[in-house]
């Protein structure tokens, strides 16, 4: 995506708003002659956060005739900031002027460094091709630390939940694999679909936040639907079968939506797959559940310690989780619309409403109708980040998008946590069938199978 391209879009906005605004301030040209601008060969400026750079920019070919005034401007002072005013005294006889203007990076984003012709009448005109000016977000943290880390914290958890499968319930689920068959559907055609609509509605004409939304809905879901069923008393096995089935067909169908819609329709083409990131995760996913199940196999006694404290412990990973990325990544909230809270709510509430309905089409279970719904809805915070920094997006656009998939998946939990509460409040979140995940049965079970063992030692 070269740097034209970049400015395509905000520079079609500035053009038509100095349309409209031509009744009030007069068109270019029409005050002062053609008066032209040079930004020192420059055709846009890129500094960070904090960072002043000085360019030399002149002014010339103004009819000196008028009584005027030269304004240089940031459009936004609180993405860039640089304010220089040029008397009519200052311009040489031939009308030019040449100095030194300085600009500021103040927050990452986009602006254009402005410059305005005014009379002594108050009449104001504007330099048709303004210098796109685009700050970049300051790094405090590797971003590979903050992919490692929260990647560590999610094997964790899913290491914790390898402890409470069943073997025999899992080979049911996969032998009528119908459960699992929705939650693929669910996931690779219903949430995509919801997404680009979403998308399309909410920001027109704006592809990367529209992708940012596509991709968010289009990423399997990670341990925290898994946790999230455990506390509504959910069917897990399924949950976690449906997590490793969906993250394991992520690595084809990733690329066909990718392919039909990615570079179709979102102009971009070099949209990627990070393949190595994504087989690793599904294969380090898979290893830690297998590690889980042999704990309880082997190790028993260890095993009966993470029961009791399985809710603590899952609460406390998925802070730190959720924690860790938010904090990282604060800064996306200055982002934040009502479009993205549009779009953070519906896309949840929707995939949890279509994947229910359709699982009791199906003729699912109650409890496998709720897992599946929250496997949905509980949306992933991660993955959508890694697939966006392979579409290569340009700083600080990649910043810019972000708020989507983390305020999505944010809010998806929160909705989360709410439905839990009224559960609870209504005594309603109750065991619904023998599927249904019970911590205190599960514990009970687990001691006596090991009073069992230990009355038929020798």
């Amino acid at each position: 995506m070269g740097h034209t391209k970049q400015y395509a879009g905000l520079q079609l906005l500035l053009i038509l708003g100095s349309g409209l605004l031509a009744g009030v301030r007069g068109d270019y040209g029409d005050l002062a002659g053609n008066w032209l601008v040079d930004f020192g060969g420059l055709t846009g400026l890129r500094l960070s956060e904090g960072e002043s750079h000085q360019l030399t920019l002149q002014i010339s070919n103004v009819d000196t005739g008028a009584d005027y005034s030269f304004y240089i401007y940031s459009q936004d002072e609180a993405i860039a900031s640089s304010l220089v005013t040029v008397k009519k005294e200052e311009f040489d006889a031939a009308g030019s002027w040449r100095g030194p203007v300085e600009v500021r990076g103040v927050r990452f984003g986009y602006s254009f460094l402005l410059v305005d012709l005014q009379l002594a009448s108050g009449e104001k005109e504007s330099y048709a091709s303004p210098l796109p000016l685009a700050v970049l977000r300051s790094r405090v943290v590797d971003e590979r630390v903050t992919t490692y880390v929260s990647a560590a914290l999610a094997l964790l958890m899913f290491l914790n939940l390898g402890t409470v499968l069943d073997l025999q319930r899992l080979a049911g689920i996969v032998c009528r694999p119908v459960g699992p068959v929705v939650g693929v559907v669910s996931r690779f055609a219903i949430m995509p679909a919801l997404g680009f609509g979403l998308g399309r509605a909410l920001w027109p004409g704006e592809w990367p936040l529209q992708l940012a939304l596509f991709y968010t809905a289009l990423a399997p879901s990670g341990g925290l639907a898994n946790i999230s069923t455990v506390f509504l008393k959910g069917n897990v096995n399924l949950s976690v079968a449906n997590t490793t089935i969906n993250s394991l067909l992520a690595l084809a169908f990733l690329p066909l939506w990718i392919l039909v819609l990615g570079r179709l329709l979102y102009e971009d083409d070099k949209l990627a797959v990070p393949f190595g990131q994504l087989s690793g995760g599904a294969a380090a996913l898979v290893a830690c559940l297998a590690i889980g199940m042999m704990l309880r196999l082997c190790v028993p006694k260890t095993t009966r310690l993470i029961f009791r404290f399985l809710k603590p412990l899952s609460v406390v990973l998925s802070l730190c989780l959720v924690g860790l990325t938010v904090g990282l990544n604060w800064f996306v909230f200055l982002e934040f619309t009502w479009q993205v809270l549009v779009a953070a709510l519906c896309l949840p509430l929707a995939g949890y409403l279509a994947t229910y309905l359709l699982s009791k089409i199906l003729c699912r279970t109650g409890t496998d109708a709720l897992t599946l719904a929250i496997e949905t809805s509980v949306l992933n915070m991660t993955m959508p980040i890694v697939l966006l920094q392979s579409s290569q997006l340009e700083q600080p656009q990649l910043d810019l998008v972000l708020v989507v998939p983390i305020c999505s998946s944010l809010l998806s939990l929160v909705l989360v946590i709410v439905f839990y509460g009224v559960r609870r409040c209504l005594g309603w979140n109750k065991r619904l069938d023998e599927e249904g995940f019970d911590h205190k049965q599960l514990i009970a079970d687990q001691e006596s199978e090991g009073t069992t063992v230990y009355q038929q030692q020798p």
